[in-house]
């Protein structure tokens, strides 16, 4: 299987991702406080992390069903982190349709008129700490194993400041979903 880096994908859609995974834009905005109640809400009676940076992660599940307690084995700093993504507008709940995944077959289940030519449909590769994604989402997958789902939440602010970038519009929050492939220590 060929693996990319973060840094390969181009153009549109994928520049957006690519700058929301790569860059922090955290700033104090007048919009983050009213995003936070949004997804606070969204997550109320589901266990969920706050990160350093005030990027919100639910575990939404793992295929392998594995024991709580033994997270302590899980990606850390320094581990390279093999995952797949799913980029969803958020509004007080994630938009029905994506505007970026990496999941071939999520892709071939969106509107036709949505320019996939230049997506990337590789699974992305990040060293934790080294800074090839945002810090928010280096934070997320520490103790996470392969075959986890996680939901991160991030604020406009964070993800990519207080302009609109691609398909999402200014001072919107936005929802991943992370599925860990694997985690190399």
């Amino acid at each position: 299987m060929k693996v990319t880096r973060v840094g390969i994908f181009a153009l549109a859609v994928v520049s957006f991702v690519v700058a929301s995974l790569a860059t922090s834009c955290i700033a104090t905005d007048e919009f983050a406080p009213k995003q936070r109640t949004q997804i606070e809400s969204y997550l109320s009676g589901k266990e969920y992390r706050v990160t350093s940076d005030s990027a919100y992660v639910y575990l939404a599940g793992n295929k392998y069903d594995i024991a709580p307690e033994s997270r302590s084995q899980g990606a850390a700093m320094g581990d390279r982190v093999t995952f797949n993504v799913e980029a969803y507008i958020f509004n007080g709940r994630p938009a029905d349709d994506p505007y970026y995944t990496n999941k071939r077959y999520v892709a071939e289940l969106l509107p036709e008129n949505l320019n996939k030519e230049y997506w990337n449909f590789e699974p992305i590769v990040a060293t934790l700490g080294k800074g090839d994604i945002l810090n928010p989402l280096e934070e997320a997958f520490e103790g996470s194993i392969g075959g986890d789902s996680l939901l991160v939440f991030l604020t406009s602010s964070i993800a990519y400041g207080s302009t609109g970038m691609g398909a999402v519009p200014k001072d919107t929050p936005v929802m991943m979903i992370l599925t860990v492939e694997e985690i190399e220590k």
